[in-house]
């Protein structure tokens, strides 16, 4: 059996219990002008009749919410707030009637023929309060039922942000290992052919990495950290690739406040690389570009190189495709990854964003 504490109502609970029942009284109060003489004695059992609904459906709310009934399937809620409504209007009536017995109306003396009369409208009664208190419990059951379905909409919305999230942080985790294999492959040779150049890069490759520790605590950077960090890592990768990869920019300055996800243009360039400028034997070209047009901002990485059986991100490696479900996370269908050949010799991978400032 639940046994659950009754929350505090909140005074909007107040203001309609009473603008109901204040209603209820002022009904009764008008419609009984038109059978029997107006007075204060009949105006004040009427208003007791009013606050005693009040009350009684104020516990009824408790009873309600101890029981757990607000979690009870409809076909069993029914009958129970049936049987329910029909108790409390037969306490209300019974009460109200003690109160007119203690405090008559003038010219209503309860003789025999009084209360035959009495006794034969008490069905009447009973079932007027018996229909207030099924709209009361209607209307109360159908806002905490509509309150019920809001708060789980809410739990299931923030199960799949926290589900997201997590997802994020798993495909940036698997994003670390691959950079990190890249860059020190590229360092290796250096160490014993030019130890201050190699001093150098290892300074690069730590900045790289303490930029991929706090871009893990963001959702979005500027696109600026990105170039930044972008450029550090092709000066380790010109270490390896010497005169064979060129690199061509065309970045609007307006772009750089604008936000994308960490570490996206550095896969779409290790991705350019590693199926690309690796697999090329001469001299290889990338072309990073940066672009607003309307709402959107479009970031482009170009390689020579070809698109092998109909490549697309999903079969070129992990890093394009993690980058593509992080947008879908991020930014749902209002951002896109692509990966084509747009003219012979020519791979792009193009991103467009919603344009975000900081």
């Amino acid at each position: 059996m639940p046994n659950r504490s009754t929350p505090r109502p909140p005074a909007a609970y107040w203001w309609c219990q009473a603008g109901g029942w204040g209603g209820y009284f002022l009904v009764n109060a008008f419609t009984s002008a038109g059978f029997v003489t107006p007075s204060w004695r009949l105006a004040s059992g009427y208003l007791f009749l009013s606050v005693l609904g009040l009350f009684l459906s104020h516990g009824y709310r408790g009873f309600i919410l101890r029981r757990g009934w607000i979690d009870l399937p409809v076909p069993k809620l029914i009958p129970r707030a049936l049987a329910t409504n029909f108790l409390l209007a037969v306490v209300l009536v019974a009460l109200v009637t003690l109160y007119f017995f203690v405090v008559p109306p003038p010219g209503h003396g309860y003789g025999a023929h009084g209360r035959v009369a009495l006794i034969a409208t008490w069905g009447v009664f009973i079932f007027n309060d018996f229909i207030i208190f099924t709209i009361w419990s209607g209307i109360y059951f159908g806002f905490a039922y509509f309150k019920q379905q809001r708060r789980a909409e809410i739990d299931r919305y923030q199960a799949q942000t926290a589900l997201a999230e997590a997802e994020l942080r798993g495909l940036k985790s698997q994003l670390n290992p691959h950079f990190l294999f890249n860059s020190l492959n590229s360092l290796r040779a250096l160490v014993l052919e030019d130890p201050a150049r190699a001093q150098d890069a290892i300074t690069q490759l730590s900045a790289i990495l303490r930029y991929h520790l706090q871009s893990g605590e963001r959702s979005l950077v500027p696109l600026a950290d990105e170039i930044e960090t972008v450029e550090q890592y092709l000066a380790l990768e010109l270490i390896r690739f010497e005169d064979r990869l060129t690199i061509e920019r065309s970045i609007d300055a307006t772009t750089f406040s604008f936000l994308v996800p960490p570490l996206a243009l550095q896969t779409m360039v290790e991705n350019a690389i590693k199926y690309g400028v690796s697999r090329e034997a001469g001299t290889s070209v990338i072309q990073l570009k940066a672009s607003a047009r309307e709402e959107s901002l479009e970031v482009s990485v170009r390689n020579t190189g070809h698109l092998r059986n109909g490549s697309s991100p999903a079969s070129t490696g992990l890093g394009l495709t993690n980058l593509k479900t992080r947008l879908r996370l991020l930014f749902a269908e209002r951002a896109s990854l692509e990966l084509t050949e747009p003219q012979p010799g020519w791979v792009e991978a193009r991103m467009i964003l919603p344009i975000t400032k900081t």
